[in-house]
């Protein structure tokens, strides 16, 4: 039996911001090499061996093959707005946790994420962050057992969530500084 069958995992691509510092929605923003951060970010889920794949989205979206689109028609709300929409999608499967990864985290590579949920799948840990030089990133392994937090979390939304298991939070080192870059503006888009 695969380690995925053993320990089935989801993902939930955030994609639903109205990205105002960036010029146009994210959802819609392409990479140097011409492909949508939507795609790319699916296609490292996919890699990863989630299953399923949730992708919350403004309305009209286009969302790549392989992930199932949730609209979240607020863009300017909170991004725990959109992940709560995804975690009600995955209430009656059989995830063990979901990966969490903001579309504007596009640099990223399919090795961190699979780092992140190899040390999920090791260590058991209630939430596991990639670490590259010294700092946090994305994606984030966020346990079943995390996710009525994330759910009634008051203020501060994830990253709340995320101080309040303290040292209980794993953090796996990747080589890889794309897990630190988070495209805000379109400037970001150069090296």
């Amino acid at each position: 039996m695969s380690a995925v069958k053993k320990h089935p995992f989801a993902a939930i691509v955030l994609a639903a911001g109205a990205g105002s510092r960036f010029g146009e929605p994210k959802v819609n923003a392409t990479m140097p090499d011409g492909r949508r951060f939507i795609e790319v970010v699916v296609e490292h889920c996919r890699t990863c061996g989630a299953d399923p794949l949730i992708a919350v989205v403004p309305p009209d979206a286009a969302v790549p093959d392989g992930a199932r689109a949730v609209v979240n028609s607020r863009a300017k709300d909170e991004q725990i707005t959109s992940l709560r929409l995804g975690l009600a999608q995955l209430a009656n499967t059989s995830a063990a946790g979901v990966l969490v990864w903001p579309v504007d985290h596009p640099f990223a590579l399919a090795t961190s994420a699979m780092a992140v949920v190899d040390a999920a799948r090791r260590t058991g840990a209630p939430i596991v962050v990639p670490v590259t030089d010294g700092g946090r990133g994305h994606p984030v392994w966020f346990a079943r057992e995390t996710w009525r937090e994330l759910m009634t979390v008051a203020a501060g939304g994830a990253r709340a969530v995320v101080h309040a298991y303290g040292a209980r939070v794993h953090e796996v080192t990747v080589d890889d500084a794309g897990i630190r870059r988070d495209i805000d503006t379109q400037a970001d888009l150069t090296p």
